[in-house]
């Protein structure tokens, strides 16, 4: 099967390729060019943070044979909660090649919030970095999963141990169900509960797939070999996953950064002259705060935003402060600028807003909203009808792309014709130009994250002297939004101070509120539920009568 380009052109094509398979398709394509560097190497294989594609799948085999051995099995879901490392995708690639299921997980949540991921995706096993590990092992559910840790290079114990004492063992592609669920990443919603969105390798790899057909080493990007991409990404999070497995498919280096620092990244653009960056607009914000517009950024010839809406102006300024892209050996005014929309659902990214090139500061190219190659998206009413160009309404899409449902969950997921739901707004056009017109008040983006009030609330009930609090997101300049939680009180009052403390360990960091205020009631509507614009109102003229919080 690997002896021709056959698998070469089912990759392009997004044929029949599952993600087990695709780094030994990598391999042969790319062979000892450098795909990924970053600050780490992976325990008990070492190679530093520097690897071509053939050490990434050897890295892949490897692991693979490690996870074989600890009793990893077909079907087996199995959380990943690892550092921010590229250990990450490798984890995914490898469990995939045995069947299992990779179920990756921030490390930074709290015991009860990695419980109930456990619970929603069926998970009963658990690789874990070992300080992860000691950490949470032992927590009520979690005991009862099954643990590896990956150890240090020099342990005697864990995966590290056991691929130093068997240093030849790997397993080699194995044919699988390219449709199969082969990852599971968990999102949220207004239930409460998280959901984990059951992606196959077809829905990941079917726009990404593409990117192997680039030329190597003339035409890859704008400068040939000389492409790289910058990412300080969350590798647990759709958007970094993605640009992970999209710069590996393209066989262009990821300078991959396991936590973001704005004066960091602003040194390595300069000193590496990378010419793509890929964030999130409060990473953008912090790079202007650290003097952006003061440092050489003249090698970035395509800046990249996802997770959150980019204010124009400061996607304009960037485009300024990059170089500018070239055509038949000719600059063409400033950098590309493009700005993603995508989420779990869709396996990724569904469209775009490009800002072409200017020509001038005096010169405002306007910016356009795109659906990608191979999705089709709609605009429908309240009872699901389509609704004239032009009109808004909510935003649905439906392709390849598009997950198959929610791990164990019948009630929730795409239509029966395939289309998902959103939840955000828009204004549709002929030709899959859309305009945006706002998301659903159900969910809260900070700093790129989604954070749904339902789920958090949930936790954040549990504090003895709160009858009922409503979590909203209130404008802000650095993360788009931060959480601000209204509290009910049971009896008397509560002391807001000790109960944000007390919030802090009860969920994640960018899922707990900031700020608290004492209210008599929530805000609801005729139906009962809490009206979030009200009560994001509230929030607001608290915030700006300077009370307490």
């Amino acid at each position: 099967m690997f002896g021709d380009d056959t698998a070469v052109r089912d990759l392009v094509a997004g044929r029949g390729v599952h993600l087990g398979l695709v780094t030994s398709v990598l391999a042969q394509r790319y062979g000892d060019r450098v795909v990924v560097e970053e600050e780490h190497g992976t325990p008990g294989i070492g190679t530093g943070g520097i690897r071509t594609a053939v050490q990434v799948e050897d890295a892949v085999a490897r692991l693979a044979a490690a996870h074989e051995a600890a009793g990893r099995r077909e079907d087996e879901r199995v959380l990943v909660l690892l550092g921010n490392r590229y250990d990450i995708l490798l984890h995914a690639f490898a469990l995939a090649r045995v069947g299992a299921v990779a179920v990756p997980v921030n490390p930074r949540l709290q015991a009860n919030e990695v419980a109930a991921i456990a619970g929603s995706s069926g998970a009963r096993a658990v690789v874990a970095d070992d300080d992860v590990a000691a950490e949470l092992r032992d927590h009520g559910d979690l005991a009862d999963l099954a643990w590896s840790t990956t150890g240090s290079d020099d342990a005697s114990s864990g995966l590290a141990g056991w691929l130093g004492d068997h240093p030849d063992a790997r397993i080699g592609p194995v044919a699988r169900d390219a449709s199969a669920t082969s990852l599971l990443l968990t999102t949220s919603g207004t239930t409460g509960t998280p959901k984990a969105a059951a992606l196959s390798s077809r829905g990941l790899l079917s726009a990404l797939g593409r990117l192997v057909a680039a030329p190597v080493g003339r035409s890859v990007g704008p400068r040939g070999d000389r492409d790289s991409v910058v990412a300080a990404l969350p590798l647990t999070h759709i958007m970094g996953f993605s640009v992970a497995l999209g710069t590996l498919c393209a066989g262009v280096p990821l300078l991959h950064r396991s936590s973001f620092d704005a004066d960091e990244v602003l040194t390595l653009i300069e000193e590496r002259r990378p010419n793509v960056f890929i964030g999130v607009p409060t990473m953008y914000a912090d790079l202007e705060s650290a003097g952006a517009a003061d440092r050489d950024l003249g090698s970035i010839q395509l800046w990249g935003s996802a997770a959150d809406a980019m204010p124009a102006d400061r996607a304009r300024r960037f485009q300024r402060y990059g170089g500018a892209i070239r055509v038949a050996g000719k600059a063409r005014g400033t950098a590309v600028f493009v700005d993603i929309y995508g989420m779990v659902e869709l396996s990724g990214a569904a469209a775009v807003r490009v800002y072409l090139p200017s020509p001038s500061e005096r010169v405002d190219v306007p910016s356009f909203a795109v659906v990608l190659p191979g999705i089709e998206a709609r605009v429908v009413d309240e009872d699901r009808r389509p609704v004239g160009r032009g009109k808004e309404g909510e935003l649905e899409f439906r392709g390849e792309s598009v997950l198959s449902g929610y791990e164990g969950r019948e009630d929730a997921g795409p239509d029966e014709a395939g289309w998902f739901a959103t939840g955000d707004h828009a204004r549709l056009y002929p030709g899959g130009v859309f305009q945006f017109a706002g998301r659903s008040r159900d969910r809260i983006k900070v700093g790129g994250f989604s954070v749904f009030p339902a789920e958090v609330e949930t936790d954040l009930r549990e504090h003895p002297d709160v009858a009922d609090v409503a979590l909203v997101g209130v404008p802000d300049d650095r993360l788009g939004e931060r959480p601000v939680a209204l509290l009910v009180p049971t009896a008397g009052d509560v002391d807001t101070d000790a109960y944000l403390a007390w919030a802090s360990d009860a969920v994640a960091g960018y899922r707990r509120p900031q700020a608290a205020f004492i209210i008599d009631a929530l805000p609801r509507g005729n139906n009962g539920k809490v009206d979030r614009q009200a009560a994001t109102d509230l929030a607001v003229e608290r915030l700006a009568a300077g009370a307490d919080a």
